[in-house]
């Protein structure tokens, strides 16, 4: 059971009051599986394989422990290939890869976040750029509709101006347009 339909027949049963039949009823699923839910206590686990239950990846963990520690970014299938290879006393893995992509994903270590959190205060930076709408036919001739895009950093508020280009006179003017529009300037003024 996912944690997420135990946490909504939870949130109807104890707060919305609803009865087993009606929550069973509104999310599609047995009453049986309504009244597993209500018994448990805290969020089922989301582990996919028990610890009790012993799978054939077991006794190739520490040779797999190994050959991380020695080549961290080795994929699955070039570590599936080297446990396949029995040594002289035992077979090799004959399980699937599933079962080992799992397990790489448990032991090998997370990659930290590849983005930064960058704050702003109220009149520091404004972020400008271009944007392309499409084009639009005027009398004979058809042109490229552009739109510049100005968004305060630290309120969100935005300006928008749709222009027919996008040079350097283009762009200065709808900078203006979106200076005046704010009311000022700012410290900076970030070009994407």
């Amino acid at each position: 059971m996912k944690v997420s339909q135990w946490a909504e027949i939870r949130r109807l049963f104890e707060i919305e009051k609803l009865s087993k039949r009606a929550i069973a009823k509104r999310l599609g699923c047995s009453r049986k599986t309504v009244d597993r839910a209500l018994g448990y206590e805290e969020a089922p686990s989301t582990k996919r394989y028990s610890q009790t239950r012993p799978i054939k990846l077991d006794p190739f963990k520490q040779r797999i422990q190994a050959i991380i520690d020695q080549y961290p970014e080795l994929s699955a299938v070039r570590i599936m290939e080297k446990i396949a290879k029995g040594d002289g006393q035992s077979q090799g893995y004959i399980g699937g890869i599933s079962q080992l992509k799992v397990y790489l994903q448990s032991i090998r270590p997370t990659e930290g976040r590849v983005y930064q959190d960058i704050s702003y205060a109220p009149g520091e930076a404004i972020q400008v750029d271009w944007g392309d709408v499409g084009s639009i036919k005027i009398q004979n001739t058809i042109r490229k509709v552009s739109v510049f895009v100005a968004v305060l950093c630290y309120s969100r508020m935005c300006y928008i101006e749709f222009t027919l280009s996008q040079r350097k006179f283009e762009f200065y003017r709808c900078t203006v347009n979106a200076l005046k529009f704010f009311g000022g300037s700012p410290k900076k003024i970030i070009f994407d």
